[in-house]
Formats: C-alpha cells, sequence, structure tokens
C-alpha cells in the first residue's frame, strides 16, 4: 500500500511541477529543450504502469 501511495504522490508532485512549467511558458522563461519535455512527457506513462503493476501482482 506505501509504494501505491508513493506512486500516487510523484504523480502530484509531477502535477505540480507540470503547473510550474506552465507559468514559465507564460512568463517565456523556459530554458528546457525538447529532448527534456520528450522524456519528461515519459514520466506520468510510467507512473501509471507502476501503479497498474502493484494494484494487479499485489507484491505485498
Amino acid at each position: 500500500m506505501h509504494a501505491k501511495l508513493a506512486v500516487v504522490g510523484l504523480a502530484l508532485g509531477y502535477h505540480f511541477a507540470c503547473a510550474r512549467i506552465l507559468d514559465k511558458f507564460e512568463q517565456h522563461t523556459m530554458a528546457r529543450s525538447h529532448t527534456w519535455f520528450r522524456w519528461f512527457n515519459e514520466a506520468p506513462v510510467l507512473m501509471l504502469v507502476a501503479a497498474v503493476v502493484l494494484v494487479v501482482v499485489k507484491p505485498f
């Protein structure tokens, strides 16, 4: 259960990080490359897969 909650906490952190990035875009101060955003975009997919695996497999 703690592992699933940790994944949910990471997803919430990702959500707030996206909000900060959006603010930087609106202020035109974003200095990240497109490659960084491609990898950043994969994070929620990995978190979702981890959450589903933890729910289905129930390793703990």
